[in-house]
């Protein structure tokens, strides 16, 4: 279990480093998405360089960029399609889109140019799932996972450390965004994985069979909710900034999303409620029980998120949609699976400790980037690390995270800690 959270929190302090980078290696269609590489979020496929250099041309003649002029129907939408130089080149009315919630005038879409002169398909940007998108939820599904060994350690108290956990987290996420952000009541993944662990410690008061319900129920609920609740994703003008302490005049909603809003937050609580049904089968240590478990939710979970994507519900990490919820959470489980015969069962443990570092300490591990970050600047040596594009980019990142990954492993020596 702490190499699965270490190898998790190694990759998101990769990803965070690399997301400013330039043409990133492994570069294609993921899921739906235009090509954009794994090592970056599905919502940033919305960039003509990333086109043209999977494309192997300049410009890119597969894709275009788009944007929505106008809603002219339920579900269809006046838009505008753009030329590589940034010009109009076709304007498109009632225009079926793939989306994963209703757009609005000025949201941006991919267009890709069919065989028939100035006919095009419209997707919404961010439509996919990458490496990248596969962190958040990993974290959350291994929250989930621990909460049925964490509530047989503390029967006694436990709803009283429900409610703890719960708060501790929600303050540290208000702190750590605004060591980035500067001050302001920021709603991001760490508040999101507090909505998320509350959610799994109510789902373990039930029985398995009433978790798989609370799943199906709460799944239907946010797809429902995403469609026709106009506020349940979106909240904000996003042409305005942030409101901070030093930002008075900008938009009041908008530190809600950061992430995700709060009630979209539900997403994860579906992967965490997913994880409980697996760390079930963990606590009773019976491995052929764990495998079994782990394969047969894992296998399910995948299999509904597919589903539901291919049916015109799909997945968009921004959202948190359903079937973003449930294919990543059954990915989680197949991953944990495949550790668990690695280490476990076949004994290959040599190699763990390099995840283990972050994974026996994640939260210290999570707020290290910001602090080292603020000395390397006032020490001059940041810069260095930054503008880097392809292989020379994920070299970087690997420095930035190893960096990371001494100062973790001298606080644990020193026994420095830091739990919730």
């Amino acid at each position: 279990m702490d190499t699965f959270r270490g190898f998790t929190i190694f990759a998101m302090i990769f990803v965070i480093m690399v997301a400013g980078y330039h043409r990133m290696p492994l570069t294609f269609r993921h899921l739906g998405s235009a090509p954009v590489s794994t090592f970056r979020h599905a919502a940033e496929d919305g960039r003509p360089d990333d086109w043209a250099w999977w494309e192997g041309r300049t410009p890119a003649s597969a894709y275009r960029r788009a944007k929505v002029l106008a809603v002219a129907a339920a579900g269809r939408y006046d838009v505008v399609v753009l030329d590589p130089a940034g010009a109009t080149e076709a304007i498109v009315h009632g225009a079926e889109v793939w989306a994963a919630a209703p757009l609005a005038p000025g949201e941006r879409l991919v267009a890709v140019p069919q065989p028939a002169p100035g006919t095009y398909t419209f997707k919404q940007v961010g439509i996919g799932l990458t490496f990248t998108d596969l962190v958040a939820p990993f974290f959350v599904f291994i929250v989930g996972l621990c909460v049925p060994l964490s509530r047989r350690r503390r029967e006694a108290g436990w709803w009283r450390h429900v409610a703890w956990r719960t708060l501790g987290l929600l303050v540290a996420g208000v702190v750590y965004i605004s060591l980035i952000l500067h001050l302001s009541y920021w709603w991001g993944i760490l508040q999101a994985i507090a909505v998320a662990y509350a959610m799994a410690a109510v789902a373990v008061a039930l029985r398995p069979w009433q978790r798989w319900v609370a799943l199906a129920a709460v799944a239907t609920v946010h797809a429902w909710a995403t469609w026709h609740v106009s506020w349940w994703v979106t909240l904000g003008d996003p042409s305005r900034p942030f409101w901070t302490v030093v930002t008075p005049d900008g938009d009041m909603l908008r530190p809600l999303t950061v992430h995700c809003t709060p009630w979209a937050s539900i997403g994860y609580g579906l992967c965490a409620i997913a994880g409980t049904l697996v760390g079930d089968a963990v606590a009773t240590r019976e491995r052929g029980r764990i495998i079994r478990q782990g394969v047969r939710i894992g296998g399910a979970l995948t299999l509904a998120g597919l589903a539901l994507h291919a049916s015109g519900l799909p997945m968009h990490k921004d959202y948190v949609s359903s079937s973003f919820a449930l294919f990543s959470a059954g990915i989680g489980a197949l991953t944990f699976v495949l550790l668990y015969l690695v280490i476990d069962v076949a004994g290959f443990r040599r190699w763990t400790g390099l995840f283990d570092v972050f994974g026996t300490n994640a939260l210290l591990a999570y707020f290290t980037q910001p602090l080292v970050r603020v000395v390397l600047q006032a020490l001059g040596l940041y810069q260095g690390l930054l503008g880097q594009a392809g292989w020379m980019g994920m070299l970087a990142g690997l420095e930035w995270t190893m960096l990371l990954w001494c100062v973790v492993w001298w606080c644990n020596r020193k026994g420095i800690y830091w739990t919730l």
